[in-house]
Formats: structure tokens, sequence, C-alpha cells
């Protein structure tokens, strides 16, 4: 995942440690004692942007290496659920203005009043 200037990874304890660790602190986050922050952190962060980006969860399974969808799932299902709202939001703006778009349109108007 991490690589020196040799192509060679570097030990992950030492990427936590002189990596993330000094990164967060010159960024003043502070984890509470007995909170671990390791570099599994970014398989977390990168699973939940695909899901909530929409890729098929069948994808996200495959790039996560996990045995079978279920296990994605399990562990993801809060984040499709929210990408899914969001979705079904966007959604229901866009037949909303459509909706206003028609009911202002003028031939509507017009064949209503020749048909009332």
């Amino acid at each position: 995942m991490f690589t020196n200037s040799n192509s060679r990874p570097y030990l992950s304890d030492n990427v936590v440690r002189y990596g993330i660790h000094r990164a967060m602190g010159r960024l003043g986050i502070h984890t509470p004692k007995g909170v671990h922050v390791g570099v599994h952190c970014f398989r977390h962060g990168v699973t939940t942007s695909l899901l909530e980006s929409g890729t098929p969860i069948h994808i996200v399974t495959k790039l996560m290496r996990h045995g079978d969808s279920k296990v994605t799932l399990d562990h993801y299902a809060h984040i499709v659920s929210d990408a899914d709202r969001r979705e079904s939001e966007k959604s229901s703006v866009k037949i909303g203005q459509s909706m206003a778009q028609l009911e202002s349109d003028s031939e509507l108007e017009s064949t209503h009043s020749k048909t009332a």
C-alpha cells in the first residue's frame, strides 16, 4: 500500500506511528484513549466511499476481497441504505421540478381550459 523510494513496502506499524499519527497530530486530531487507528481504517473509508458513490455491491465485494456480498452488506448495510435514501430524494426533487414546469406550461393551461 505504501512504498518507499526503492519501491519496497513500509512496515505498516511504521506507517501508522510515523505517518498517520504524526499527520493526525499536526491536524489537531486526537483519538480517545483506547481507540485504535491503523492502516485497516483505510479499507473502511474506501469501502464507504465506493458505496456512497453508487458502486454496485458486487464490485465493492470483489474489490474488498470479501467472500461474498453478504459479508459486505453485513458490515455496510447502513451505508447502502443512506445512499439509497439520498438517491430517492434526488429523484423526488427532479419529479417535483418537472411537475412544477408542467403546471406552469401554457399549453397545459390552454388544453385544461378547453376541456373544462
